[in-house]
């Protein structure tokens, strides 16, 4: 069984990405992923930490499942 899904244009394999980290409010530079947790009660939802590695700051993202 394939985790990949057939574009339908191209014929070829469709890989989805995920959408990309968001700046840190504090200081500008790119967060990284600190954790992810499946959102209770809601299908296909997950919460994602981003933490800052310069300043510490860190922030919540609900991002839907690709």
């Amino acid at each position: 069984m394939s985790t990949h899904e057939q574009g339908p244009s191209s014929g070829g394999t469709v890989i989805p990405t995920a959408p990309p980290n968001p700046p840190c409010p504090t200081c500008e530079r790119r967060m990284v992923v600190r954790q992810v947790m499946p959102v209770l009660l809601a299908f296909g939802v997950d919460d994602v930490i981003y933490g800052c590695e310069k300043c510490g700051t860190e922030i919540k993202q609900t991002i839907k499942r690709p």
